[in-house]
């Protein structure tokens, strides 16, 4: 755990009807199953639902379905947006679940209750982050390499590393030296161990193009990385000391974004974000986008490049043009159009940045060949 994230040492909430052991034991079961950032949410939301108890004389452990339908209803009348309210009945649960008791947001009155609340309160909350995509990200690193410092070195790395391989904050606090392997033509991989969709650690490879790899080796021999953390804080002088923390790079990518004139709401996620829309920009397809950030589901890459997927589609329509009638015409009717664009695969796009080649990446814990569209 990076030095930033506070070692979380009591994540026990003030659980009632246990002993002190047993509450011990299933407080340890909750924090070893789940993120340190997950646990510090659950109990950040399980301290505002025994506040709201205390004060109305209910009963937080076991709790009533109705007096949780009606608490979250409270927070959402308070002004909090619908991932809150769920964050907060995400929190209730866990620790029903942790204790052995029945999980009270199971209960239908507790799920129309947060349907309802996403329904009607779908406007709220801060929306999706501001992107930064590929050529921005190249902006902001060179500005921060430029400034000839070893701090700025190490941004500019962070950065590349960042958008090339679609890491989260967390993940690129993690990344040590032996993560890193570089190829013959000067390009390279980073091994992301363990993430927030690979629990279990079984490792996902991503690719790092050769001018972030140059990157890399000009800040190690500036900060005299050997070994260990990659991602370093820089002390006076030059030295590097211990390793950043998610805060740090938070404060890194917010700091160089505004820098480089980088407008909207930026945070960490915004490489990941950014690098998102850049693949589809440059011709991948929703699963290629899948397997190149590790999602398991194609929900979220789909929601974050859903304007550049929007213009992907356009673009295929100018390709086949279709007429309107043709949607409804036997079959006989679009083999003309199909006959007359044979061999043209829109999958073979290549990528927009001359740094990156997202068919390269490898798969989930293994090196493969490139892949190649015919």
């Amino acid at each position: 755990m990076d030095h930033d994230t506070k070692t979380i040492t009591d994540t026990r909430p003030p659980f009632a009807g246990r002993s002190g052991a047993g509450a011990e034991h299933d407080a340890s079961l909750l924090a070893a199953a789940n993120s340190p950032n997950t646990i510090r949410a659950y109990l950040g939301a399980w301290k505002r639902w025994g506040g709201w108890t205390s004060c109305r004389g209910r009963q937080a452990l076991p709790a009533a379905p109705a007096d949780v339908a009606a608490y979250l209803a409270e927070r959402a009348a308070s002004g909090a947006a619908p991932a809150t309210v769920r964050m907060d009945c995400a929190g209730i649960a866990a620790v029903h679940r942790a204790m052995g008791a029945d999980d009270p947001t199971r209960c239908e009155a507790v799920r129309q209750a947060v349907r309802s609340i996403a329904r009607t309160n779908c406007g709220k909350g801060r929306g999706q982050v501001t992107g930064v995509d590929w050529a921005s990200a190249d902006r902001a690193a060179a500005l921060a390499e430029g400034d000839g410092s070893v701090a700025g070195l190490r941004d500019g790395a962070l950065i590349r590393i960042g958008s090339d391989a679609l890491l989260r904050v967390s993940e690129l606090a993690a990344l040590t030296v032996a993560d890193l392997a570089v190829e013959s033509d000067g390009s390279g991989t980073v091994t992301v161990r363990r993430s927030k969709t690979d629990q279990e650690g079984r490792g996902h490879v991503r690719f790092l193009g050769a001018r972030t790899v140059a990157a890399i080796r000009r800040y190690r021999l500036a900060a005299g990385v050997a070994g260990g953390s990659l991602l370093r804080r820089v002390h006076k002088g030059g030295a590097a000391g211990e390793p950043l923390g998610v805060r740090s790079i938070r404060r890194i990518i917010t700091y160089r974004a505004a820098g480089a004139g980088i407008g909207g709401r930026v945070s960490g996620h915004s490489l990941r974000v950014g690098a998102a829309q850049s693949l589809v920009s440059g011709g991948a397809t929703l699963a290629e986008l899948q397997q190149a950030g590790d999602w398991k589901s194609p929900r979220m890459p789909a929601h974050y490049a859903r304007h550049q997927l929007a213009a992907q589609g356009a673009v295929a329509r100018l390709r086949y043009p279709v007429a309107a009638t043709a949607r409804v015409a036997p079959l006989a009717a679009w083999l003309p159009c199909l006959a007359s664009h044979r061999g043209v695969d829109t999958r073979a796009a290549t990528c927009l940045s001359d740094r990156r080649d997202w068919r390269r990446r490898p798969a989930r814990g293994r090196r493969r060949p490139a892949v190649r569209f015919r």
